[in-house]
């Protein structure tokens, strides 16, 4: 489901890690810890296809779709003047995704601000809309990138409960230094 074989980035010349291979399957899940500034976020990033590697590869399977990938991260763009409601719509129109914007908005918790803008709502309702845009696609790989930052306790709960139900349907990888989250994964990565 996830292959990545001898992976590396390097800015300048200065590595930020260099060597990572490990394959995951569905039902793993891949904790990657370190300090700031040791590639955690890159990695994810790689792993999704926005950051290109300075070696190695990263492989989705066969098709090496794309399209079989959900992504939340702290600095993920949303559009300011879109509600959360459009913002599943454009998402899954774009994804060719079925449409059930207001299931993911009840699953998340955001139901009852559905046609509020992104940009009168909170950090943490930001983090539960990336978060439900994430799992739209009902992706076989899902990479989640410091999930339970800016949530309170309800919104830490919710990513627990996503996490394990993505585990029954595919491969999770996440990046923290919430020791909390470490218990997420069944496997772990020290960058």
């Amino acid at each position: 489901m996830l292959e990545v074989q001898g992976l590396g980035k390097r800015y300048g010349d200065r590595w930020l890690f260099r060597n990572l291979s490990f394959s995951l399957g569905k039902g793993d899940a891949l904790v990657v810890l370190g300090r700031n500034g040791a590639g955690k976020s890159t990695l994810l990033k790689m792993v999704a296809g926005l950051v290109s590697p300075s070696e190695g590869t990263v492989s989705l399977g066969v098709a090496d779709s794309r399209s079989d990938l959900g992504m939340a991260a702290l600095d993920m763009a949303l559009y300011p003047a879109l509600t959360l409601i459009e913002h599943l719509r454009l998402a899954g129109e774009l994804r060719g995704c079925e449409p059930r914007a207001e299931e993911l908005l009840e699953s998340v918790g955001l139901s009852d601000s559905a046609r509020l803008v992104t940009s009168k709502i909170s950090t943490g309702m930001k983090a539960r809309l990336k978060l439900a845009l994430a799992i739209q696609p009902e992706p076989g790989v899902l990479i989640l990138d410091e999930p339970g930052a800016g949530l309170d306790e309800a919104g830490v709960a919710l990513v627990e409960r996503v996490c394990a139900e993505h585990k029954v349907r595919g491969a999770l990888v996440l990046a923290t230094n919430d020791g909390r989250e470490k218990r997420l994964g069944n496997l772990e990565l020290e960058l």
